[in-house]
Order: C-alpha cells, then structure tokens, then sequence
C-alpha cells in the first residue's frame, strides 16, 4: 500500500477541500473503505486458502466466464501496469535525485532499436524488474524477507521524520494557493477522493499467495485487518506533518508534498532522505505486485484460463514460469512507454475488479451459508456495503467524465469494453464446447 501516492495525494485533495478538518477525514474515510474490502477478502480468503485471489473467489462465486475477464485483465494490465509504472517511475525521478545527476541525463534515448529508442531509466527499470523476479523465483520467504525489510524501514523513518516535524520544526514559508471558489461540493468532494482511493491500493496483496502462507485461515486476515490500520495511521499522521509545515494553502500550492515538506523542514538532505523512503517504498510496492501477479497467473493456468505450463511450481515450490513471462510482458510495457495508457484504460475494470471480490462475499453468505467460515468478516454488511458504495460513485463519476469531453474520458470506459468482451468470448467459449 505504502507508495508514492500518500505523497502526489494530498496536494490534488487540498484543492479540493477548504479546511484542514475535512482534509484530515477525508482520508481517514479512504482508508475505513479499504478496511470494508479488507475484511471482506479476509474471509474469503480463509474460505478459500488458494493463490490467485481475486480470480479464485471469483470463479466460486460467479463463475468460470466473469473469473476469466478479470483475470486477464489483472493479469494483463493491471498488475504489469503497474509494475511498469513503478519501476519507470522509481528509475526516472528517484534516481537521478539519489545519483545525483540531471533527470535528463537518464531519460535521454541511448539508441534507436526499430521503433523504440530506449533510455537509461528504462533500462534501469527492466533491471530492476529482472532482479526482482530473481529474488522472487529464489522461493518465497526470501521475498518475504525483501518485502519486509522494504516496508519496515520507509515506515520507522517517516514516522520518526513526522514526530520531528509536528515536534520541533517551525513552519514552512510557501506560495499559498486559495481555496476552491464557491466552496465544497460533492464534484469536488469526489474529485478528492479519487486520488486517496488509488494511493490506499494495495491492501489485498497478501490474497493472491494465500496457497503459500502458513496456517492462512488465521494469518491472512489478521494480516489484511493489521496491515490496513497501520498505513491509514500512517497517512493520517503524515497529512498531519504536511498541514504543520506547509499549511493547506501550501500544500495547495506544491506538486509533491514529501520533498516539499523535507525541504522545508530541513532543506536538501532532508530532502535526499525523504527521496530515498520514497524508492525504498516504491521497491516495496513494486516487489508485491512481482509476487501477486504471477500468482494470478498460476491460478488461471490451473483453472485452464492460461499456458498451462504457467501453473506449475519449480524445485523451490514457485511458478517460475509464471514468474518470467510476467517480467518480458513488463519489460515490453516499459520499452513501449504505453503502461500509462494501459492503467488509464483498465482503471474502471479495476474498480469493477475489487467490487464483484467484495461482492463474492455477499453472494456466497447467502448460496452457501452452510460452508464453514473460520474467519468472519468483522463489520459485516456495513464494512464491505461502504467499500461497495465507495466503488460505485468511483464508477458513476468515470461514466459521467464522457460529458466533459475531456480527451482521455474514454479510456476508462474502453476498459470496461474490453472486459465486458472477454468475459462474451469466454461465455461463447463455453457454450460451443456444451
């Protein structure tokens, strides 16, 4: 969960809000609707403890046809996105802070290959994929290992860096930015909350290898419950720290409120610490996409939706075939510079993605509400009704950019397209063999 969103976040929601208050719980509200999706999986997950999460509850609840079209799409798309995303981000604005060098000096193209004209971030991005898959086909634990101490260290430094700051630092003198005219409205409100939904993704990791955690009817879902509140703490106590420093007309006024706070605070060292909790994050982020995703794909390959070999598991009890096809399709999404493009369009089927998961859970209580549940998801209906509800205004305000005009309001409904196709071809599929 803990990626660059908590800082590229709070500036787009300060314009939208006009106090501090109403900044604050806004994204407490994010994360209590991560937490109804949490609870939701926990249960499902202890359900079914199988690797593929999404894709598996799914296919119990749904079927074969809706399991195949989200599959595809997490699979295709979303997971690899995402992982193109991060490492071409981490590699083209972290490192060069970190390096020290001119950003230009890594996003210059090195050469011409046919069409594409490669660059040193991308590169770098495709290394760092690579070894990311070599740490994750070297078995689980030792991903474990990497994704713990990845986490772990970001958080104890930023928490440590926000204690100082609400502490001892004084406040930030910066351009100030006016708040929304005419006030707060439920378009703004909407607006804000867009952003805080998508820096709180990432709370389902754990789900798609539930296959390979230890006794996971008792440790997943205290691992999704546990994990949730600690990074809405986490947010919550760092927007804090922003709105000590830099104030909301500030923030209002900034692209990037980590390094603006640090600078502020402390100037370029600060600074350079902060960038560097950033790529440790990032590398956190970007190591649990790695070992979900090929997860999904093992799943799939088991229930016929994909290569078959993809669902076989090597000496060290992984997919290693799941593993490097995953790392050609990033590399190529990374060689392309078109991941962007690839989240735009499939972001409504992400949503729609989360919300037939967290539905599965209300569909299976009532078809099968002998089956013997060893975790019950707390708060039920109100949690998961409140992450569904959330889902469905993410929705209809993606359905409702059409009339804006804006260029890129089709692509989210292009993705849905795609999905909806998928999931006809698979329907047609299955009736021609019947």
């Amino acid at each position: 969960m803990l990626g660059i969103g908590i800082f590229l976040a709070p500036p787009i929601v300060a314009r939208h809000v006009d106090s501090s208050w109403l900044f604050i719980a806004i994204w407490l509200f994010g994360g209590l609707t991560a937490l109804g999706g949490a609870v939701a999986c926990g249960e499902l997950a202890a359900l079914f403890p199988q690797n593929g999460g999404d894709y598996v509850f799914q296919r119990k609840a749904f079927g074969p046809s809706v399991a195949f079209a989200s599959g595809w799409v997490l699979l295709g798309a979303v997971f690899a996105g995402s992982i193109a995303a991060i490492s071409a981000g981490l590699c083209t604005f972290q490192l060069p802070v970190l390096l020290g060098v001119e950003s230009a000096r890594l996003t210059s193209p090195l050469f011409e290959l046919g069409p594409l004209h490669p660059s040193a971030a991308q590169l770098a991005a495709i290394g760092l994929v690579l070894v990311l898959t070599a740490v994750n086909a070297l078995g689980a634990r030792m991903s474990a290992g990497l994704q713990a101490a990845a986490t772990l260290l970001p958080i104890i430094l930023l928490v440590a860096g926000v204690v100082w700051a609400l502490g001892f630092a004084e406040p930030a003198s910066v351009s100030e930015v006016a708040p929304p005219a005419g006030g707060v409205t439920l378009a703004g409100l909407v607006a804000a909350y867009l952003p805080i939904y998508f820096a709180y993704s990432g709370w389902n990791g754990v789900i798609y290898m539930s296959g390979e955690v230890r006794e996971p009817r008792r440790i997943i879902p205290r691992s999704l419950l546990i994990g949730t509140l600690v990074v809405t703490g986490l947010y919550a106590l760092l927007c804090l720290g922003f709105l000590d420093l830099l104030g909301l007309d500030g923030l209002r006024g900034t692209g990037e409120a980590g390094s603006a706070s640090a600078r502020a605070a402390a100037g370029s060292t600060a600074e350079l610490l902060v960038t560097a909790c950033v790529a440790v994050a990032l590398l956190a982020s970007l190591n649990g996409s790695v070992l979900g995703s090929s997860r999904v794909a093992f799943a799939m390959a088991r229930g016929g939706a994909f290569w078959a070999r993809a669902g076989k598991l090597d000496a060290r009890h992984v997919p290693g075939w799941a593993l490097w096809l995953q790392a050609g399709w990033v590399s190529v999404l990374v060689l392309s510079e078109s991941f962007e493009q690839i989240l735009e369009l499939v972001s409504m089927a992400m949503v729609i993605c989360g919300s037939l998961t967290v539905g599965a859970l209300f569909v299976l209580r009532m078809r099968q509400p002998q089956l013997v549940r060893p975790y019950r998801a707390w708060g039920y209906p109100v949690l998961p009704a409140i992450y569904l509800a959330s889902n469905a205004v993410v929705i209809v305000v993606m359905v409702g950019r059409i009339f804006t005009f804006e260029p890129d309001a089709l692509y989210p409904l292009m993705g849905l397209g795609i999905m909806l196709i998928t999931y006809a071809l698979h329907r047609f599929r299955l009736q021609s063999q019947a």
